[in-house]
């Protein structure tokens, strides 16, 4: 009788410690020493090229317009793009991801380290989705070693979906985005999507995801520059229509040296994504939101011009919130690409506009770098005289290049001429007034 008690006591210890060990044994499954999929180096200037035209290839030509798109990618250029898009988020930590489109079957690996301290630890992710009726469904998870039963990942999936998700603003940009897709197929090594574009539906998405990333402190300091901005545009005469960018320039950033309160970078950051909303003659709310924008009075509209430009403005002001905000290598990602666009599309690639944007990511630059940049820049912006003090006048610049022209003189945005086009273009630009014993 005393065996068969102590035979339970041990057993039931025995099950009492398989319990308290599961999550770990599921966390010691899920991590693993090595990553399945190793994080990659930056895109050099062959790469970034290709993927420009990649991007440029399958672009609406009007993206103000309604239109279908049909897009069809291969793995490597489908990986290209991805690693163009990580590289656009910035992330501190380097992921290592992967995609692979087998027959009716999407497969994505991705390795994200989290600690190497006294060991490597990886978190290592296998997710297979399979087209269902044209549309991808997911079917399977991998977490390292560990599968995550079908079952379970359903019953999760609509769990969140019902609990957290389905109230969120931001989910249901992305559901309405997905209701746009016509099909999604997956073949040996290629993947097509015929899809709706609705530019208001991506103008929406834009301007939501704007404001996820915009905190309550940066929304008090918005208020206060739009303010200013108000004040300063209130001062101008009636008959007024036009005013350089100086004219706002100097006194916003007058007013920010009083209201930085220890924290000049944010103080510049958010006067700079203020500034491009008015310039470019857009609603604030894209920054506050509905009922705080509804709060302040409307700015009266001056148009803001460089060199007698408004174009130029734009590009200054707009170039230099991206990069406060999302940094140096993803406005200079998007300035080239825009230009490229521009020369297929538009009016062709612009030299001077290259130059604007040059002078605008390089104001953001010193506004934001540390906080001993923020406020020299702060001091001189306070001060500044004219436009030409940040941007080079624009003389003999090469202006409405087509595509075909572009190619004749410089090949790609590769190449070692055009390279030095722009390496001369910074040289200008670094050695302008504003930007003296500054790096």
């Amino acid at each position: 009788m005393a065996k068969k008690a102590h035979f339970f006591q041990y057993l039931l210890r025995t099950l009492l410690i398989i319990v308290l060990l599961s999550p770990v044994c599921i966390v010691l499954l899920g991590l693993q020493t090595s990553a399945k999929i190793e994080a990659v180096s930056p895109l050099g200037n062959q790469a970034l090229n290709r993927v420009q035209n990649l991007i440029l290839d399958r672009a609406p030509a009007n993206p103000s317009l309604s239109s279908q798109q049909q897009v069809q990618l291969n793995n490597e250029e489908l990986n290209l793009l991805l690693r163009y898009g990580m590289e656009l988020l910035a992330t501190s930590e380097p992921i290592g991801i992967e995609l692979s489109v087998q027959e009716q079957l999407l497969e994505s690996n991705i390795s994200l380290k989290l600690s190497d301290k006294i060991l490597p630890l990886y978190l290592n992710l296998t997710a297979r989705f399979e087209s269902t009726q044209h549309l991808p469904v997911l079917n399977s998870l991998r977490i390292g070693n560990l599968e995550i039963p079908q079952r379970l990942l359903l019953a999760v999936t609509e769990f969140l979906k019902k609990h957290y998700l389905s109230d969120s603003v931001y989910y249901q940009d992305v559901q309405a985005l997905l209701e746009n897709i016509e099909y999604i197929d997956f073949s040996s090594n290629q993947m097509e999507v015929l899809l709706h574009w609705d530019p208001n539906l991506i103008s929406r998405i834009s301007n939501n995801a704007q404001q996820m990333f915009i905190s309550d402190a940066d929304r008090q300091r918005i208020v206060r520059h739009y303010r200013v901005l108000t004040e300063v545009a209130a001062s101008f005469p009636e008959s007024k229509r036009a005013a350089a960018l100086k004219d706002f320039l100097a006194p916003m950033f007058l007013a920010a040296i009083t209201n930085s309160q220890g924290d000049p970078i944010a103080e510049n950051r958010t006067l700079f994504q203020t500034l491009a909303i008015y310039v470019n003659n857009e609603n604030i709310e894209q920054l506050l939101g509905t009922s705080l924008a509804q709060s302040l009075p409307q700015a009266k509209y001056i148009e803001v011009r460089v060199q007698r430009r408004q174009d130029l403005a734009k590009h200054i002001i707009s170039i230099a919130a991206i990069t406060a905000s999302a940094g140096v290598d993803v406005a200079e990602l998007l300035s080239t690409t825009k230009e490229a666009y521009d020369a297929r599309y538009r009016m062709g690639f612009s030299f001077s506009d290259l130059t604007a944007n040059i002078a605008g990511v390089s104001l953001a630059r010193l506004a934001t770098q540390d906080e001993n940049s923020a406020r020299i820049m702060q001091q001189r912006l306070s001060q500044l005289s004219d436009d030409s003090d940040y941007l080079p006048l624009m003389s003999n610049q090469a202006d409405g290049l087509s595509e075909a022209d572009f190619n004749t003189l410089y090949q790609d945005q590769s190449s070692p001429s055009y390279l030095a086009k722009v390496a001369e273009i910074r040289k200008l630009v670094s050695a302008s007034v504003i930007f003296e014993g500054l790096q």
